[in-house]
């Protein structure tokens, strides 16, 4: 077998879901690890934040549904991840330069990533408690949102770069 680039392989192969499905684990655990902390550090359970992702499906319940539902938030949360990593690699098998250079790329999407998060999503699901700045916390927030962003990129950007056995 013949050893291919991932830049010469088609964007759909299955190198490229793999690559994208580890980017998306790999943002989406960034997030989870901030997500934990923030709820320690605000004494709050580790179940609350996923519980709050569930609440996009079951709403209030949500927050009384125990394991079973930070299951579901947690689940979602990596599906979120994961579709946040399809969406760099479209935009990365256009623009290849995004490939060439994960650092800059990757921070610039995780700003992205959080003005999408906090100027439109969880205004939609939460509006009294959206949009806000919160000072230190909202630099964090950012600051997270751009650690997902180098994550995706970088495990893209080394899978663009690996050779795929074929």
């Amino acid at each position: 077998m013949a050893a291919v680039h991932a830049s010469e392989a088609s964007p759909a192969g299955q190198g490229s879901i793999r690559a994208v499905v580890l980017a998306g684990l790999a943002g989406g655990a960034v997030d989870f690890v901030y997500a934990c902390g923030v709820a320690l550090v605000h004494g709050r359970s580790l179940l609350r934040p996923w519980q709050g992702v569930a609440s996009g499906w079951i709403g209030k319940a949500a927050g009384e549904g125990g394991l079973a539902t930070a299951a579901l938030g947690v689940v979602t949360h990596f599906a979120i991840a994961t579709c946040m990593a399809a969406a760099f690699a479209l935009v990365a098998s256009r623009l290849r330069q995004l490939y060439a250079r994960p650092l800059a790329a990757g921070a610039v999407y995780g700003l992205v990533l959080y003005g999408v998060m906090y100027g439109l999503v969880l205004p939609l699901r939460f509006p009294a408690r959206f949009p806000r700045w919160d000072g230190v916390q909202s630099l964090t927030d950012i600051a997270a949102h751009v650690g997902v962003g180098l994550a995706i990129a970088a495990v893209l950007s080394r899978s663009a770069r690996a050779p795929l056995n074929r």
